[in-house]
């Protein structure tokens, strides 16, 4: 028998209990009394044991933290060159003003960044000011 949708189309098609017919839970074959806990049944390489799955894994770890270390240093030695280039892009083409203000954002961020730390580390919000006594117009 089958269900149909009034359109026509057929939706779900089942076939008749046979009379007498029951399922029994014996009749379910258990996998996992085949299972060979040293050789299991692997997807990929089925043939492998468990210790060649620890050495493949170890070594595939060791292989991408290997290959990431030396992609970071080749990245590393590629912009050495880069940085140098561009200090001196930088020192040649950049107008006074443009270096002062970039000074001037460079010293608010050191300034915020240690304000956070100090707060971080409990201590109060200036650091306590110097005690020496110096000469204002000895230079």
């Amino acid at each position: 028998s089958s269900l149909q949708h009034p359109g026509g189309e057929l939706l779900l098609e089942f076939a008749p209990a046979l009379p007498g017919s029951t399922m029994d839970l014996k009749d379910i074959p258990d996998r996992w009394k085949k299972l060979n806990v040293e050789n299991p049944p692997y997807k990929y390489f089925p043939n492998r044991t468990r210790k060649q799955t620890v050495i493949y894994s170890w070594l595939a770890v060791i292989g991408c933290t290997a290959f990431g270390y030396l992609l970071a240093e080749m990245v590393d030695r590629h912009n050495e060159s880069k940085e140098e280039m561009w200090n001196e892009y930088a020192r040649t083409h950049m107008s006074f003003a443009q270096a002062k203000q970039n000074q001037n954002q460079q010293d608010a961020f050191k300034e915020i960044l240690m304000r956070a730390r100090r707060q971080r580390l409990g201590l109060p919000a200036q650091a306590p000011a110097s005690v020496e006594i110096t000469d204002p117009f000895e230079e």
